[in-house]
């Protein structure tokens, strides 16, 4: 959604991408993406991800997030494009939420995910690793510890005092962005299932589609496969498949209006093919 309004502002981004500044989160905490135990806040969301991933390693999703890490680089500044679209254009619209799921979901009309080295990779894991990202960000901070000596200035030792009011500083800051990440890990696996139950959906109709034709053809198949059986046997599959199919068209066989194939003797010959390897069988009323 809103796409549409920012395609100029992503065809320039995309033509002149800089690199991400921000390190890898999963190379720069040393945490196995599959692996790692979530902050208890978001265990359920992290598993939900991991399910979306079971198909790939820990190499697999540490390579997706380096590509994520990228892209997040365009769509925060496409993001910021479309926020002052949406309020310029608008005159009860008072702010636009920012989020990273939001910034790669921009993206999405503008990847060819087929680029990257991973099979048949789809948009639900890119926002599954998307979630174990900063799940494993959350971990990173809550875990991370700092010295006296972290905060020294130009080889100068602090003050404990000083020391102290840095730390609760950074601490405090710690806090906010956990609550904030929290906050994003639950728009990023709402947009991670949406996507792969969209697939899951897509996948489950064209199976059925494909079982309703093929039970449709049925008849005409074991017509084939009969009469090949019969007494065209000693031919190979493609002259088999072009004499059946005069043999069909010359008696005006109702069989022939079951396939909407353009080529019948290719698709005959193409069943004949399987029935000789055993992959198809004549039931047993013929």
């Amino acid at each position: 959604m809103y796409q549409d309004k920012i395609k100029k502002e992503a065809s320039i981004a995309l033509s002149h991408k800089e690199q991400y500044k921000c390190k890898n989160i999963f190379v720069k905490s040393g945490l196995a993406p599959l692996d790692f135990v979530p902050d208890e806040g978001v265990c359920d969301a992290t598993h939900i991800a991991r399910d979306i991933l079971s198909k790939r390693s820990n190499e697999d999703v540490i390579l997706l997030s380096k590509a994520i890490d990228s892209m997040l680089n365009i769509g925060e500044n496409l993001l910021q494009s479309l926020s002052m679209k949406l309020l310029k254009n608008s005159k009860t619209r008072t702010s636009v939420v920012l989020t990273q799921g939001r910034e790669l979901y921009l993206l999405c009309d503008y990847f060819e995910l087929d680029t990257l080295d991973i099979k048949k990779i789809q948009w639900s894991e890119l926002f599954g690793t998307l979630t174990l990202m900063q799940s494993a960000e959350i971990v990173y901070l809550s875990t991370k510890t700092y010295k006296q000596d972290d905060f020294s200035r130009k080889g100068q030792q602090i003050s404990q005092q000083h020391f102290i009011k840095e730390l609760d500083a950074i601490q405090q800051s710690q806090k906010h962005c956990i609550n904030e990440l929290k906050e994003e890990i639950i728009d990023s696996i709402a947009r991670a299932e949406c996507f792969y139950d969209n697939k899951s959906k897509t996948l489950k109709i064209a199976k059925s589609g494909g079982k309703a034709k093929a039970k449709i053809t049925e008849p005409l198949k074991i017509a084939v496969i009969s009469r090949y059986s019969k007494g065209y046997s000693d031919l190979n599959p493609k002259q088999a498949g072009k004499k059946i199919f005069e043999e069909l068209s010359l008696e005006k066989s109702p069989h022939l209006l079951l396939s909407y194939n353009q080529d019948k003797p290719l698709q005959f010959s193409t069943w004949i093919r399987e029935f000789e390897r055993g992959k198809y069988k004549l039931p047993l009323n013929i």
